[in-house]
């Protein structure tokens, strides 16, 4: 019951409402993003700090829109700080903290995006956004690149202060509730394979603490994505985390520093590689591993 605590404590300290000394401008910072590049689509949302806000892969919302990505930390006596994570100003009732994020860059096909409008639609070969942003002591240098239907997050934290933390989620996923099977596995093969809760059930969590990468599938539609962790840091303790609430999501996050404190001079770099398929129901695993063999090349 310990994951599901600190998913509580993450919803209850994200609140969303006006920003507090938030500077913004407005000519490099779309608001909405959409990027289409060949099966897959993506959303990037200014409210939540240009983080991803939903996945599509062949017109079906594999990921949820409704939800927060991005990364999160949860610091012991501050609260829930990142992504769409926001915290109340002492004193200043209304007023939230927000994380400042201090640069946000889209390319194209590896060119600058250009003529940046509230809402945009674009399309391409490849897509790539840089993005650097603070949470209290901790610095971050984040990515996300989508190209040759895998997408890619990168986000690298330092920090000179030791920040004692509940939690670190360096990645999080909403995959969509459609999804009802998942497969765990590590570089040797399949861990463990299950379904996903039924839609009169109640919310469950997971943490699987050796995996390496997880993959979820809808029979319905045929279709599925594989999550493949490529780097994370020796001493943060990663694993992967899941919360099934059914109707609204099947989320897997790459949680770290579990009620530990994230060091003085750390600098780590954590990495997850996103591929989707299609398969029939009773071909899907295999399909699933033959995606993850796919993946590991990427980090070689």
């Amino acid at each position: 019951m310990a994951c599901l605590r600190w998913v509580l404590i993450l919803l209850a300290t994200g609140v969303a409402r006006e920003a507090w000394a938030q500077p913004k401008d407005p000519a490099t910072r779309p608001d909405k993003l959409t990027v289409t590049v060949g099966d897959v689509l993506i959303r990037i949302d200014g409210p939540k700090r240009w983080t991803l806000s939903g996945i599509d892969y062949r017109q079906f919302p594999i990921a949820v829109e409704d939800s927060a990505y991005g990364s999160v930390l949860n610091i012991r006596g501050v609260g829930a700080l990142g992504s769409a994570h926001f915290l109340d100003v002492p004193g200043k009732p209304g007023a939230v903290e927000k994380e400042p994020v201090s640069l946000v860059r889209f390319f194209l096909d590896e060119q600058p995006l250009a003529d940046i409008a509230p809402t945009m639609n674009v399309a391409g070969q490849s897509f790539r956004m840089q993005r650097e942003s603070k949470i209290r002591a901790v610095d971050l240098v984040s990515s996300v690149t989508l190209r040759d239907g895998v997408l890619t997050e990168t986000v690298r934290m330092r920090t000179k202060e030791a920040v004692d933390l509940r939690l670190c989620g360096a990645m999080m996923y909403a995959w969509s509730p459609a999804m009802s099977k998942y497969l765990y596995g590590d570089d040797k093969g399949i861990q463990k394979r299950g379904a996903f809760l039924g839609d009169s059930e109640k919310p469950g969590e997971g943490n699987e603490k050796t995996s390496q990468w997880v993959a979820v599938y809808s029979p319905r539609e045929q279709k599925g994505a594989v999550l493949y962790v490529t780097q994370s840091p020796m001493n943060a303790g990663a694993c992967l985390q899941s919360t099934d609430a059914p109707g609204v999501y099947r989320k897997v996050r790459l949680l770290s520093f579990l009620e530990q404190t994230m060091p003085a001079g750390f600098d780590g770099t954590f990495q997850t590689a996103i591929g989707f398929f299609t398969a029939a129901d009773d071909n899907w695993e295999t399909v699933a591993q033959q995606r993850v063999e796919q993946l590991k090349l990427l980090n070689r």
